[in-house]
């Protein structure tokens, strides 16, 4: 959906509205200066739970302390030109659900190369790096923090199993994710913590010991510090 308004009067040709729905699990959109929604595709409707969604902008549907990350980085896009590119990060799929997704947002200039709003697209994360799962210099890094996430993995450990020395693995790690090895392991417990906090009744208490945190406080430090909210707001509403 797009408002064909807005590109007429920028002179911006906008031949992506449409062919990321074909995409599975594509996230699309167009902002104006305002931060209002001026193109997206279907799955933003999915996501937000509305087809309503032209003219409007991210406070319409999403939360305060969310929404406050969001904003600055659109304003210091707005304001600087420089793009956000390839940031890998836990993002809501609907109904409570998270995955592991990579985003990149740019300034979109007219003729004029004045910028006249912001163009994204957030992909999931295993389409960014398939090629990686075929790469045994880290896959097999990769494929021992997926089976043991609940694990407190030496990250000597890991620079083992890739064949790397400590220093190469942990820059190459970080080269290929934008995030270290012990990053990357908080984020994959609190995807597995939004998923039982959604479709289980477990305790906050059970919930942090099955997922590996020290404790729930630990637990809620890291959940609220990752997706911008406390898992009680979260199970609240979410909660099937």
């Amino acid at each position: 959906m797009q408002n064909t308004k807005f590109f007429t009067d920028h002179q911006v040709e906008n031949h992506l509205a449409t062919i990321f729905d074909d995409l599975p699990g594509f996230i699309y959109f167009v902002k104006d200066r305002d931060l209002r929604y001026v193109a997206f595709n279907e799955k933003l409707c999915e996501i937000f739970e509305s087809s309503d969604i032209l003219g409007k902008r991210d406070d319409d549907f999403i939360p305060e302390h969310i929404l406050k990350h969001i904003r600055k980085d659109d304003l210091r896009i707005l304001e600087s030109g420089q793009p956000i590119i390839n940031r890998v990060e836990l993002v809501p799929r609907g109904s409570g659900f998270v995955d592991w997704s990579t985003t990149t947002k740019k300034p979109l200039r007219n003729a004029n190369e004045e910028i006249c709003g912001i163009i994204g697209v957030t992909r999931p994360f295993d389409q960014g790096t398939a090629s990686l799962s075929k790469n045994e210099e880290l896959g097999t890094a990769l494929r021992l923090l997926h089976q043991h996430y609940r694990d407190n993995i030496a990250i000597t450990e890991l620079a083992k199993s890739a064949h790397l020395s400590l220093s190469s693995f942990l820059r190459k790690f970080k080269a290929c994710f934008n995030m270290t090895p012990k990053e990357y392991l908080r984020h994959l417990r609190i995807q597995e913590a939004c998923h039982l906090i959604v479709r289980t009744t477990q305790t906050f208490a059970q919930i942090s010991h099955h997922c590996g945190f020290a404790d729930q406080a630990h637990f809620s430090r890291e959940f609220s510090r990752i997706l911008k909210e406390p898992p009680s707001s979260y199970r609240a509403r979410y909660r099937i």
